[in-house]
């Protein structure tokens, strides 16, 4: 759902030096994006992909050379080697299914699981999710007996955020805040990835459909907020948002979006790899 927010950040990203996808079928239009934006990532399947980047941190590690850190006219070497390390960043990137979302135990197992394995190669972990990804107190133990770190993405005020649609308005005040614009009315919130499926020859065959279906054919959801942000690059979504309010009879009101708290985690997570990395 937030695959927009992560093309933006790695776009940004300048010291990034080796950009890795998983490929699986969810990973192909995650590509297309990043190369419009002049990335060029290398992409692998995950029992393919997981080999290659450890031994690229084995080359790098300098293993060698911390043995000796400890050796005062060794140790201004050391500190140069990791200095110069912090600028090659190696990213990993392993999207999970958009529709995981319709079972939120699902949701959390396969979070969980991708998780522990990606955190056989990593530093450290940062997850594009709200507190949908991992709510359950079990979940979150696991992630936290890991064997990096896991980085969550949080608001202005450090909460973590509740879903993808906190991360695009802006934090979980917003989110409030955009709620009670509703006066008590139900309303869907949608960003280009939320209405992505719109995009399918028959849209009304697709599997998002029928799970909208459910619930939207009640009266009380009526509203759809449209969230605008300049950073998004599907061309449809304008066109998406108006045909999916005719189809379900809803009234759309605009508001705006950020990518603000997808880049302030992600740089957060960045210098506290960084930080124990020195350590």
């Amino acid at each position: 759902m937030l695959e927009d927010e992560l093309v933006y950040v790695l776009s940004k990203d300048l010291e990034i030096k080796n950009l890795f996808v998983v490929e699986n079928k969810n990973s192909l239009r995650f590509i297309q994006k990043l190369k419009s934006e002049n990335l060029k990532p290398f992409v692998f399947s995950s029992d393919r992909l997981y080999p290659i980047v450890l031994e690229n941190n084995r080359r790098s590690s300098g293993r060698f050379i911390k043995l000796f850190s400890d050796i005062p006219t060794l140790r201004q070497i050391y500190d140069s080697f990791n200095r110069k390390k912090q600028q090659k960043l190696t990213v990993v990137v392993n999207l999970l299914r958009k529709d995981l979302h319709s079972d939120i135990d699902h949701l959390q197992s396969e979070v969980y699981l991708n998780a522990r394995e990606i955190s056989k190669i990593s530093d450290g972990i940062l997850l594009f999710y709200g507190k949908c990804g991992y709510s359950s107190e079990k979940v979150q133990d696991d992630l936290q007996g890991l064997d990096c770190p896991v980085y969550f993405l949080r608001d202005d005020e450090r909460n973590v955020v509740d879903d993808c649609v906190s991360v695009a308005l802006g934090g979980n005040d917003v989110y409030t805040k955009t709620m009670l614009l509703g006066n008590g009315r139900g309303a869907i919130y949608a960003t280009p990835m939320w209405l992505s499926s719109m995009n399918e020859t028959d849209y009304k065959s697709t599997e998002s459909y029928q799970n909208a279906k459910k619930y939207l054919s009640s009266p009380m959801y009526c509203l759809l907020f449209k969230i605008n942000n300049h950073n998004y690059k599907d061309n449809n979504f304008h066109r998406n948002a108006s045909e999916f309010a005719t189809l379900f009879d809803m009234e759309i009101i605009n508001t705006d979006g950020t990518m603000d708290i997808a880049i302030n985690s992600y740089m957060e997570a960045k210098t506290s790899i960084y930080k124990n990395m020195e350590c």
